[in-house]
């Protein structure tokens, strides 16, 4: 999550154009904007995902700790649902929720389970501290754990090499400066200075800190569970071999934790590891898309109807858009709401500066602005389809193509995990769909197909793109 989250921008439903951003705003909704939530998607990403997550977590207060997992393609909602979650009243009332972001908080590129052990260090001392500052409890033996955190890493992290003179003089201040500096050693370098500490020495005096902080916390917080969020560790940008690390190789060093844990982790990801990570297979929570196409490439009405409600919700949809503009860009958009959200905020500047060049045209999302950003979104996604001789990404453009035709086919075959749908997943190309866990093509992807494919007279075009005007 962003470091300040009250500078994002509130969302306000859309009454003209110039209210686009507001309402279209791309992060996950908080709290207090949950009227512009959909319940209609639910009964597509998975009907009783939010209560089951609930429920189990709840039931596990006081008899265990919960593990769980939360795993679907971007801009399904997964940050919504966590934020749901934690504005329950029962949930709210019981537990302490201390939040992670892979792509924030960590470097996504170089981070190891050392860092994201410190960083619950930190993130649990900061947190307990402010819960005490609010219920105007003291939790003293902070300045001790910060002071034995700054000994153990002041080897690695020169900028602390200065600080003991300092804290003894002003703790207060002394305490927030460590802790600020070895977040940003975490979120600059990562695993780079936390590797030279020795693994097993770093880990070992890491999970010691880290059951003193749970303790000392559950004496001054007797009401409290703690619960670790750990989000964005499925984006794009975090390689595999990290996750296999964290969570496949180092997996007991997380399920030994004395935390409730919740973490969302890629589609593909999580098949493949099944029980080798730290999270039960009962508490497994998939959020499905939203599909916009059926089966048998037909358009799913009950799909684009549920996204629809969104862009209801959240703006006065016959004074912005055309009829026919907001269908394709629900369509252009494979139910991916963040995608969704971008496509319409560009045809909104679109629609604004047509209307400017010519104010005989209509002041509204028109088709031809809409089918203008999409057919820009079509030529970055065929870019980012590729590799580079430096992407870790080994997979060709050839093997991606023919993955993409198997499952527009509906191949059995087609559906089994490996590196080729796992990078199909994370590029948005492969959509995981509701119900069964079925795997279908994005519409911008169908429309690669159709296009590299159309001098191939076996390939055959049954729908699923987005028929775009010539």
């Amino acid at each position: 999550m962003p470091a300040d989250r009250s500078k994002i921008i509130p969302v306000e439903r859309a009454l003209g154009l110039s209210g686009i951003p507001r309402a279209f705003r791309a992060d996950p909704l908080r709290a207090e904007e949950m009227s512009f939530y959909a319940p209609s998607l639910n009964e597509h990403r998975g009907k009783y995902v939010q209560r089951r997550l609930r429920d189990d977590l709840l039931d596990s207060a006081g008899l265990g700790y919960f593990r769980g997992v939360i795993f679907g393609n971007r801009g399904t909602g997964k940050s919504t649902e966590i934020n749901r979650l934690l504005d329950s009243p029962n949930v709210k009332q019981r537990f302490l929720a201390i939040r992670l972001d892979a792509t924030t908080d960590l470097n996504p590129q170089t981070f190891s389970v050392a860092d994201v052990l410190l960083l619950i260090c930190i993130r649990l001392i900061e947190e307990a501290q402010k819960r005490c500052r609010a219920s105007r409890r003291a939790f003293h033996e902070s300045s001790t754990i910060i002071s034995d955190l700054e000994s153990q890493f002041a080897l690695y992290f020169p900028e602390l090499q200065a600080k003991e003179q300092r804290i003894k003089t002003t703790r207060g201040t002394a305490e927030v400066s460590i802790l600020q500096t070895l977040k940003l050693g975490i979120r600059i370098e990562g695993q780079k200075k936390l590797d030279l500490a020795g693994r097993r020495e770093s880990l070992t005096g890491l999970t010691e800190t880290i059951t003193r902080i749970v303790s000392i916390v559950n004496e001054r917080l007797p009401e409290c569970e703690l619960l670790i969020i750990g989000e964005n560790f499925d984006k794009q940008q975090v390689p595999q071999r990290l996750l296999e690390d964290t969570f496949v190789q180092y997996s007991s060093v997380l399920r030994d934790l004395l935390l409730h844990l919740l973490f969302t982790l890629p589609v593909p990801f999580v098949h493949a590891f099944g029980d080798r990570l730290p999270f039960r297979r009962e508490n497994h929570y998939p959020i499905y898309d939203v599909p916009v196409f059926t089966r048998d490439h037909r358009p799913d009405a009950d799909g684009c109807g549920a996204v629809m409600e969104v862009v209801a919700k959240r703006a006065e949809v016959g004074s912005i858009f055309e009829d026919a503009a907001v269908d394709v860009l629900i369509r252009a958009s494979g139910g991916d709401l963040y995608l969704l959200f971008a496509l319409i905020n560009k045809a909104g500047r679109i629609a604004q500066y047509r209307h400017e060049d010519d104010p005989q045209t209509e002041l509204k999302v028109l088709r031809s602005d809409a089918e203008l950003v999409i057919r820009e979104q079509l030529a970055t996604f065929r870019n980012e389809m590729g590799t580079v001789p430096s992407d870790a990404d080994p997979t060709t453009w050839e093997t991606k193509r023919d993955r993409l035709r198997a499952i527009y086919d509906e191949k059995p075959s087609a559906n089994v995990p490996d590196e080729a749908l796992y990078q199909l997943l994370r590029r948005r190309a492969v959509l995981y769909c509701n119900g069964t866990g079925r795997y279908g093509v994005h519409p911008l992807a169908v429309e690669l197909l159709k296009e590299q494919l159309q001098s191939d007279s076996t390939f055959e075009y049954r729908g699923g793109g987005l028929d775009l005007s010539q």
